[in-house]
């Protein structure tokens, strides 16, 4: 008897426990959501048609990314030129840069006849962007979108249209929304792109009717080079070129996303190209900052069509440099 009362009291005891939990932490259908999240909710559910409480169910059990929230408090793009460029213009992206141009030469030279962007370029940015597919992040899509947006103070707005992208993609991929990777800002795939570029420029390039940016080379390739054309890149014409600037530094127009004068007009501000390009090409002015003091450039429709894809002078002239770097091993004898 005395036994069965010891078996029943820690039954009860681990019954109680067990309510005690469940009434801590309630199923997701019975956890509120925040006011922004809830109107995030209303908006999928009015706008898309997706069904409300399987998002209230979703976005329940989403906490935010202290991970996250690190990351983008401090990324590398914001470090001075000169401890930026050895980053990713290193021995490493060079060398395995050769080889994955080596392995889809075909391919390259298609997308370069194609679209136009030098097969440099593109493997260029390949390499910044994953090392050629070998680092594609290790933060939950879902999670870092979801505390850039409803808990960062840095673009949320931004980061709101691109979770509403991404649970669009991962309908029209059939994706499950909780199984995709990516970098701490969104970024999916070999190359990176954020949600909403995925579902605008990313292309079927090997033709088998779906868009796969983590093991098909070809969509990689041809989805970067489509990418570029669509912001402008112009063939034949200069990337940047070395620049002197003879006045007040902190009187240097601020970079914008467009260049702001021609190289004419440039000159007559006292700034001089330092290689000869045509007086009528528009052209921003920067600086990059090394070791020993500033160095200023002029930077052409190319290098904002690359700034496109990253709004990071450090990043653009890093794709410049790789490339660079990549052609001449390339081209050097066996």
């Amino acid at each position: 008897m005395a036994a069965r009362r010891l078996a029943a009291i820690l039954m009860g005891a681990a019954l109680a426990a067990s309510l005690v939990l469940h009434a801590q932490t309630p199923p997701p259908e019975f956890r509120p959501l925040s006011e922004p999240v809830q109107r995030f909710v209303d908006y999928m559910a009015a706008t898309h048609a997706f069904e409300r409480s399987a998002l209230h169910d979703l976005f329940a059990q989403l906490k935010p990314s202290a991970g996250v929230q690190k990351a983008i408090a401090a990324p590398s793009t914001a470090r001075p030129w000169h401890e930026f460029r050895p980053l990713f213009v290193d021995r490493s992206r060079i060398d395995n840069g050769v080889k994955f141009w080596d392995a889809h030469a075909p391919l390259l030279a298609r997308a370069q006849e194609e679209f136009g962007i030098p097969a440099a370029v593109i493997v260029a940015i390949v390499g910044v962007e994953t090392r050629y597919g070998r680092v594609t992040g290790s933060f939950r899509t879902l999670d870092a979108l979801h505390t850039l947006a409803f808990e960062g103070t840095n673009r949320p707005e931004f980061f709101r249209s691109e979770l509403e992208h991404f649970l669009l993609l991962t309908r029209e991929q059939r994706w499950s929304a909780t199984d995709i990777k990516g970098s701490y800002a969104g970024a999916m795939g070999w190359p990176q792109f954020m949600p909403s570029s995925y579902r605008r420029y990313s292309i079927d390039y090997d033709g088998d009717g779906r868009v796969d940016l983590w093991s098909s080379a070809a969509d990689v390739v041809g989805s970067v080079a489509s990418y570029l054309a669509q912001f402008g890149w112009r063939v034949g014409e200069p990337f940047a070129v070395r620049a002197r600037f003879d006045g007040d530094p902190e009187q240097m127009p601020a970079l914008g996303t467009e260049p702001a004068f021609n190289v004419g007009q440039w000159r007559m501000r006292g700034v001089q190209a330092a290689d000869d390009v045509p007086a009528q090409l528009d052209a921003g002015l920067f600086r990059l900052d090394l070791a020993d003091g500033p160095e200023y450039w002029l930077g052409f429709g190319n290098f904002y069509a690359v700034l496109h894809y990253n709004r990071s002078r450090h990043y653009a002239m890093a794709v410049w440099e790789l490339a660079q770097e990549i052609s001449a091993a390339r081209e050097q004898p066996l």
